[in-house]
């Protein structure tokens, strides 16, 4: 008897899992992502699966992805969510460092270029 409730158990477990999505994979864009939260039932699973795609663009250094997913769950799913204005603000600044070094790369590129012609 005991047995059978532990399959009975783990069965659930791992058909849950499924359902929830833990193993979706990251979606191609915040609008992707967006769309697919939709879909869902509570407001914890779209906030949930929000952050962990909005996070995945983070780490893929795909910053502006992240900051609109993040303000999409603030705007309309949890304004409250410490974890969205978290991670909100850390892709704000890396977006703005990673646009100071494009910005430092193509400034020094055309410095390289001006000497060349006055050479």
């Amino acid at each position: 008897m005991t047995r059978l409730l532990t399959i009975i158990l783990v069965g659930c477990l791992v058909l849950g899992l499924g359902i929830s999505g833990c193993a979706q994979k990251k979606a191609a864009s915040s609008t992707e992502a967006i769309e697919i939260s939709k879909s869902m039932e509570t407001v914890e699973q779209k906030a949930n699966y929000l952050i962990g795609q909005a996070k995945a663009f983070y780490n893929s250094r795909n910053f502006q992805e992240a900051v609109d997913i993040a303000q999409y769950v603030l705007r309309a799913v949890d304004k409250d969510s410490q974890e969205a204005k978290s991670l909100l603000e850390k892709a704000k600044e890396a977006l703005v460092a990673k646009t100071r070094e494009v910005a430092d790369k193509t400034t020094e590129d055309m410095k390289k270029k001006m000497d060349m012609l006055t050479k």
